[in-house]
């Protein structure tokens, strides 16, 4: 029977409570925190999980979890020490040690991209990764500026699919976007005073999505590389659509294209 981690001051207790505190912490340790039933289970579904640390109260009902996570270390913590290592107000009695990407060179990105200019809201980063897993598309590539898709919040959004969804960080996104139009991507940016979007030409085999910030949308820098400036319809009283959502539609447009 494995024994039942008790201490808050264990020394690897303090390295996963510091998971949560930060994307420094997150890349000096070279790991990430993925919390709660299914995204455990999403880690040890795609061999992404190191380590699983379970609430020994919830030792039963995460039985079969672990016996399938093959070759990964388990680990039993009294519930009090499992509260607080978990961001969640009320944990699931489950979380999976992650090893943290090392930004790479973004080399064989696959066909469809979304690129994110200072999306700021980790929820909003999260949704879209659960959107392209769900839409076929194959990177996402973000600026510095861009929230951490591995923090609690954005992971919990993305149910799953930061798994799936390499993600590039770039400290020139419009370096980046310059060198896929070269290899013949199709750059989309929305843009207010952009042609309608449902009456642009088909973009082709390859694109990339922009999908800017919250508030300041696209950035003039990142706008230059675009091939395509587009703007969604606004027929009601809106001014503008939740960046997640916006970049939701044009996803769901291009795969309708593709399947038509």
């Amino acid at each position: 029977m494995n024994d039942i981690i008790t201490s808050l001051q264990n020394p690897q207790v303090k390295n996963w409570r510091a998971l949560n505190k930060g994307r420094s912490q997150r890349v000096s340790q070279g790991l990430f925190l993925a919390e709660g039933e299914h995204m455990a289970q999403e880690a040890v579904k795609e061999k992404k999980a190191r380590a699983l640390l379970i609430d020994a109260a919830a030792r039963e009902k995460y039985d079969a979890l672990a016996q399938a996570a093959q070759g990964v270390s388990i680990y039993y913590l009294a519930s009090h020490v499992m509260e607080a290592i978990c961001d969640a107000k009320t944990p699931q009695g489950v979380a999976a040690v992650c090893g943290y990407p090392s930004d790479q060179v973004i080399s064989n990105p696959g066909d469809l991209l979304v690129a994110l200019d200072g999306v700021q809201d980790p929820g909003n980063v999260g949704t879209i990764i659960r959107t392209m897993d769900a839409a076929g598309f194959h990177s996402l590539i973000m600026d510095e500026k861009t929230a951490d898709p591995y923090s609690p919040k954005a992971l919990r959004a993305s149910m799953g699919g930061v798994f799936r969804i390499p993600c590039y960080r770039t400290a020139d996104l419009p370096g980046a976007l310059s060198s896929l139009s070269k290899e013949g991507y199709q750059i989309i940016a929305g843009d207010l005073h952009g042609a309608p979007f449902f009456q642009r030409p088909k973009a082709g085999k390859k694109a990339c999505i922009i999908i800017g910030n919250e508030g300041a949308g696209v950035s003039p820098a990142v706008m230059a590389m675009a091939t395509m400036r587009l703007k969604l319809p606004m027929v009601g009283g809106a001014e503008s659509l939740n960046a997640a959502v916006a970049g939701a539609i044009m996803m769901y447009d291009l795969l309708r294209e593709r399947m038509d």
